[in-house]
Formats: C-alpha cells, structure tokens, sequence
C-alpha cells in the first residue's frame, strides 16, 4: 500500500512538473490556480482534507464576501481551515488583466485586517500566524499566505511562476 501511494505521489510530481509552464522571455506564464495550490499543499505536506476549498470564480458569494471582484479575476481558489482553532487560510488569485492587481491587493489586505480583528482576542499563537502573513504578486497571480509554512509556500508559489524553477 505504501509502494503504490508513493508511486502515485510521484506521479503526479511528474505529472505537475510537466504540466508547468515557466516564463520565458516575454511569454506570459499560464498555470492554472488549481495547480499552484496543489503544488504549495505538496511543499508544505498540509493534508487538503482540513481545508474548505472554494473555486472563488464559481462561488461568487464567498468571493464577495472575502472583497474580491470575481469578474476581474480569471481563476481564484480559497482554502480555509475546517476547524474554527486554525487561522490557516490560502488564497490564489489569477487577475484578468494587470490593471486589477492593485485592486485585487486590497481586497487581499482588507481580509488580513478582518482576520487580525478576528483572532487578535481568540487564541494568542493563531493572532502571529495571521501578523506573520504574506501577500505575494508573480505577474497576474496573487497569493495571500497565513500559515506556519507561509515562507515555504511563497518559495513554491514563485517558483511555480518563474522560470528558475525548472
């Protein structure tokens, strides 16, 4: 059972290294959100299965709701910690166009603020977790970072969009 679980994480490494595509003088990167994601719960070993996960282009509402426009946004992915004592929250945002970037950044830093409100009286270790944030831009793509491994998961986000990371 180990053998093959591995053989199937292996795999799909594979599958993902192939399936990215990296910059190269003046091509526009083009990696779909759903990968970024899978590519920086790898990296970080977090079990998928304690996060919600929200297609933020479908699910309108949730998107409203977190500040973001879902019409500026070409793909746009939300996990949040299922249990209510984690703070860990992940959103990556592929912008239609660099004209919504700023845009897309504020709505970003605006649930920052709501979360610190949030966790600022709650539980003292979950509050740095979120004050210890990252919000990251690599071309049209957005990532709002609050984990323990937010370090780990910016270095794989950029290296997912550029073209060191080959």
């Amino acid at each position: 059972m180990k053998k093959m679980i591995l053989m199937l994480l292996a795999l799909m490494v594979v599958i993902a290294g192939c399936g990215t595509q990296t910059a190269k003088e003046g091509n526009e990167v083009n990696v779909p959100v759903s990968d970024l994601m899978e590519v920086i719960m790898q990296k970080t070993e977090m079990n998928k299965d304690q996060f919600f996960d929200i297609n933020l282009k479908e699910d309108t509402e949730t998107a409203r709701n977190l500040g973001i426009d879902p019409t500026i946004i070409e793909e746009g992915q939300y996990m949040k910690a299922m249990m209510n004592v984690h703070a860990d929250e992940f959103i990556i945002l592929k912008a239609t166009d660099a004209s919504n970037i700023e845009e897309l950044k504020a709505a970003l830093e605006k649930e920052v603020a709501n979360q610190e409100r949030n966790w600022s009286t709650y539980l003292p270790e979950q509050y740095e977790k979120v004050k210890n944030h990252i919000i990251t831009q690599q071309g049209n793509y957005l990532a709002l970072l609050i984990s323990d491994d937010a370090e780990k998961m910016e270095q794989a986000f950029t290296n997912a969009l550029t073209s060191e990371s080959k």
